[in-house]
């Protein structure tokens, strides 16, 4: 069966809507009354194929315009809802059964065919409205100039939350996509292909978690995506508290459908090409549906941009050069204070043809630190913004009717991509030698050294040192469905997997290498200064300062690669019955489910980092598998013609074949309650967990480097505050936790739908979400005042988890002679955090047909989130995300809203799209908090992407779409003192794109052509 179109239907009787339809082919008229009447139709494609009607002009309810559709085709309909027919011929070949008088709405079709229903069991088409499903259809997704999944969900008004992504240079997953839903982690959004899991990217989200990348799905394979707020563990299982995104591919296509785009940047980089084909037909019992999609596209570098070409380019004028050579002098023994005294000026000047030729003698502009430096103003600006990308896409969906009462089916999607960046330039300093310095043996002086390389010093430049990522994504099903003889009962029973394989290669610098290469330019050690440690030189500072050659920087550098591999399997069986019995609001819906598999993360480290040879730059790594078992059901329950509940439950099992296993019940109550036709009332409660992730139980003991304040030294100083001269840097390690219990989460959701009038419909739903007991790392600043408190007796030192903590030998806060400063620190996950989100959406959303002038369809969508508190443990006081700048940055509120006009011909369509971020913490918030003296908000953000196509034929459709109209940057930030000068985590520096698209249709339906 094909759908035609996919509409949400708003809770009213049948209304009247304006047609205007030509005679002509059924298929592009089903195709057109299924876009003016805002219904959808199923239907086989055969049964329209060769079939001409005579049209229909004028105002008419949606069954009445179908019979005068239909009328002489040899067809007629059965309605599943009243947004919903199916076309069958008038004479069918089976008798139909009879159907009780007690029923008040019509039987569902007989038809072995699966219809994708976001957040049910129950293997009906009818519409689940007790959840609020906010949907975006793959016609949406063009007119509005989206590019990319990802896109898609980013201008979401449930998106409010800060991600880090390809925006975000030298993150742990440049190369990934994750989404945020009401600014809670990306572990926490369940995303599903056409109701089907999908694996979890092989890196680790900020090096810390498992999550969903978006990046590689392709776009034109999508037909829609369903976005459901809050929990819904009692149907999917782990993940799904704060929402599920359900992308649901094309499945019924009839001939071929050819798309071109390309399109460019206004201020350079990022341009971009995309091929799509897409193939559907009908062999007898056997239907196909085939995609593949080619899509390229560059990076933008950041001196591509104004905003980020360097630093000249902050709010607050030109900054001082950053550093490209310079020596810093922190004295003699004698003049020694812990700060540096000044810079020891070049010899012999710089080099000015790096970076650009902007390298130059700079002075310091540090008051009491005199000297002179090389600097460059663009040296910030080598490093990209947006990757540069290359993907092929796959997709190829087998069903074949075995008989009246078997379909067996098989999907296979597979899509590869590779992506390349430059995280900033690298560089060389002394960190890893003796004491992190080096001492002058001729002068006595205490030197840290400090070079960036240009890219004239590497081979092939920036371009040719990117990092490379080449991921591979699958998920293939294999299955059957059914109905049980001449039963109202259905089955289906598949097998799943899906998997992510990702190796990322990084050009960095080998340890023993580079200090070799800087130990010829230092000299031969001389001495070790008995009293400092520090190894004494007789530097060649010219050399030191002089560049150096693309052979010289390969010799010290190589690709180091990282590889991540990932897989669910699943066998899931389900039987539904969409009449189980009459009740006196129609019939009663049941499925139940079993299923069971296996799920596995594995992220070996490379053994260059265990041995400690990769140059300032640490791992993470790990790996486990562990199996799942879960069975489930839902009753659906029409009380009365204007009351239906909604019950689901579920219980999940997870084990380990070592550690904790862990299992959890879900359930779910909904309510849907029509005081009239026009009103909906409708309401749930959820219970929903996420299961730990398998990185923190897997997790191989990982090394950072971090800042600590040293609270405890501060304390034994009677310090006034705990400065710059106590705060360290360390190194630290993550340890795993195999008892790990899942994450709880309670949600809720009340909310209304009204449709005073044709065409005219409002929503508004507050979603209330509360995370208990979430995995989450240690608090590193807490621990580091808990051991203070430890050694300070304020706590009992014998107590477990100060011996715990403070322990010499073991103890998570590692310190010089027992009790010196703190030298190293020990974290693990734990079952610590607490959260909970309270959040206000509404939707507005209207068609009308003024003056024979064409159509207009607006839409405007708002999200205002209430309240964000995250609680670090319990007993801590609970952080205000919404008005703590230092914790969070994430949007309080987000609008958007669309308007689209159809010329009365249909060949001209034209939308304009707005999306509007709230306002959020300037930096000096964000970095000192919100009292401080200039901390402030910045305005909101608004960007507007407009689009025009003209159909000059049936088949074909030409247009042109530009987003960012205005080629708007991020709001100005006077505060913002530092480079990049805009918060990289809420916004980018794009700006406008222009693209050009051409879509072509053949050997079956076309675009309606009026």
């Amino acid at each position: 069966m094909v759908p035609v179109s996919v509409v949400v239907a708003s809770a009213t009787e049948a209304p009247r809507h304006l047609y205007a339809i030509h005679a002509g082919d059924l298929r592009a008229a089903l195709d057109a009354l299924a876009s003016q009447g805002d219904i959808q139709v199923v239907y086989s494609p055969d049964l329209a194929a060769g079939k001409t009607t005579q049209g229909i002009s004028g105002r008419f309810t949606p069954v009445d315009a179908l019979r005068q559709l239909l009328a002489g085709t040899g067809l007629t309909w059965k309605m599943v809802n009243d947004a919903t027919f199916v076309l069958e011929p008038s004479l069918p070949f089976h008798p139909a059964r009879s159907i009780p008088l007690s029923r008040n709405v019509p039987a569902a079709p007989r038809t072995l065919d699966a219809v994708n229903v976001s957040g049910s069991l129950i293997g009906n088409a009818a519409i689940q409205t007790a959840t609020p499903t906010y949907t975006i259809t793959s016609e949406d997704i063009k007119v509005r100039g989206f590019t990319s999944i990802a896109d898609v969900l980013e201008n979401s008004v449930l998106a409010t939350g800060s991600v880090q992504g390809p925006q975000n240079a030298g993150s742990f997953t440049q190369g990934a996509q994750p989404i945020s839903l009401f600014g809670l982690s990306p572990q926490f959004t369940l995303i599903l292909v056409d109701g089907k899991p999908l694996a979890d990217f092989g890196r680790l989200y900020n090096g810390t978690i498992n999550f969903t990348s978006i990046s590689n799905l392709p776009i034109a394979i999508v037909d829609h995506i369903d976005v459901m707020p809050g929990g819904a563990s009692s149907i999917y299982g782990s993940q799904a508290i704060g929402g599920v995104i359900n992308i649901v591919t094309k499945s019924r296509v009839d001939g071929g459908e050819l798309s071109v785009r390309t399109g460019s940047f206004s201020d350079g980089g990022g341009a971009n090409q995309r091929i799509s084909f897409v193939y559907g037909h009908a062999f007898g019992r056997l239907r196909i549906v085939s995609a593949a999609e080619f899509d390229s596209a560059s990076p933008i570098w950041g001196y591509q941009r104004p905003l980020t070409a360097g630093t000249d380019s902050g709010p607050a004028g030109a900054t001082p050069p950053s550093v490209q050579a310079g020596i810093l002098d922190f004295g003699t023994a004698n003049t020694y204070t812990g700060n540096p005294l000044g810079y020891l000026s070049p010899p012999a000047g710089c080099d000015s043809h790096l970076f650009g030729n902007s390298t130059a003698l700079a002075n310091s502009n540090v008051p009491g630190q005199p000297g002179q430096y090389c600097g460059s103003r663009k040296l910030d600006g080598y490093v990209t913004y947006s990757n540069q990308s290359r993907s092929y896409d796959g997709m190829l969906k087998l069903d074949y009717r075995a008989s009246e009462h078997v379909r067996l089916y098989s999907d296979v999607m597979l899509n590869w991509q590779q992506q390349r960046w430059f995280p900033g330039a690298s560089a060389w300093f002394p960190d890893d030698l003796p004491q992190g310095a080096v001492e002058d043996a001729a002068t006595g002086h205490y030197l840290y050294p400090e070079k960036f390389f240009a890219p004239e010093e590497m081979p092939g430049g920036a371009a040719g040192q990117m990092y490379r990522q080449d991921d591979l994504l699958y998920q293939a099903d294999v299955g059957a469905n059914g109905r049980l003889g001449d039963s109202d009962w259905d089955w289906d029973i598949y097998y799943l997997r899906t998997g992510d394989r990702t190796e990322v290669v990084e050009p960095l610098a080998i340890e023993k290498r580079i200090d070799a290469f800087f130990g010829g330019i230092l000299g031969p050690v001389v001495g070790v200064d008995p009293a400092t440690g520090l190894n004494m030189y007789n530097p060649n500072y010219k050399a030191f300062f002089s560049p150096i050659s693309p052979a010289h920087y390969a010799g010290f550098t190589q690709g180091v690669g990282e590889f991540s591999n990932t897989w669910i399997n699943n066998t899931r069986a389900t039987i539904s019955n969409a009449s189980l019995f009459t009740l006196p609001g129609g019939d009663a819906g049941f499925a139940a489910l079993i299923e069971s598999g296996g799920e596995a993360w594995y992220e070996p480290v490379n053994p260059l980092y265990t041995q400690g040879s990769v140059f300032e730059h640490a791992a993470t790594g790990g790996g486990g598998q562990r199996s799942h078992a879960a069975s489930a059901f839902e009753l659906n329950l029409p009380l009365l013609s204007l009351l239906t509940l909604d019950v689901s439950g579920r219980y999940d099992h997870y084990a380990l074949d070592k550690g904790g296993d862990n299992h959890k019940f879900t359930y779910k109550a909904g309510v849907e309650f029509r005081p009239v036709d026009s009103f909906l009332v409708r309401g749930n409660y959820t219970t929903s967990f996420k299961a730990p992730d398998l990185s923190s139980i897997f997790l191989g003991p990982t090394d950072y480097y971090t800042t600590v304040t040293d609270y405890y030294q501060c304390a034994i100083a009677h310090a006034a505050a705990c400065g710059s001269a106590y705060q360290y840097g360390v190194k630290g390690t993550t340890l795993p936790n195999p008892g790990l219990q899942p994450a709880t989460a309670q949600s809720w959701t009340v909310g209304t739908v009204w449709s005073p009038v044709d065409n005219l419909s409002f929503s508004l739903d507050y979603l209330h979400i509360a995370i208990r007991d979430e995995v989450v790392q240690q608090d590193l600043d807490r621990l580091i005042r808990t051991d203070a408190q430890c050694l300070l007796g304020q706590l009992n030192a014998d107590s477990a988890q100060c011996v715990a903590i403070t322990n010499p030998v073991d103890g998570q806060v590692q310190r010089a002679l027992g009790n010196g400063p703190i030298t190293g620190v020990t974290t693990y996950y734990a079952n610590l955090a607490n959260e909970v989100t309270k959040s206000m959406v509404g939707s507005v959303r209207y068609q009308f047909s003024p003056w024979h002038i064409g159509s207009f369809s607006v839409q405007l969508d708002y999200n205002d989130m209430l309240k964000h508190e995250y609680q670090l443990a319990s007993g801590q006081a609970p952080i205000d995300n919404l008005a703590d700048p230092q914790y969070s940055s994430e949007f309080k509120n987000i609008a958007s809203g669309s308007i689209t006009w159809t010329s009365p011909g249909g060949r001209w369509t034209s939308t304009l799209y707005g999306h509007r971020y709230g306002p959020s913490p300037n930096y000096i918030a964000a970095n000192d908090g919100a009292g401080v003296p200039g901390s402030g908000h910045l305005s909101p953000w608004i960007t507007f992407n407009g689009s025009v196509t003209y159909r000059p034929a049936r088949n074909v459709e030409l247009s042109m779409l530009v987003n960012n109209i205005a080629n708007k940057m991020p709001p100005f930030d006077p505060t913002y003192v530092s480079y990049p000068y805009f918060n990289y985590d809420n916004y980018n520096v794009y700006g406008r794109e222009i693209l050009l698209q051409l879509d072509l249709k053949f050997g079956g339906q076309s675009h309606p052509l009026r």
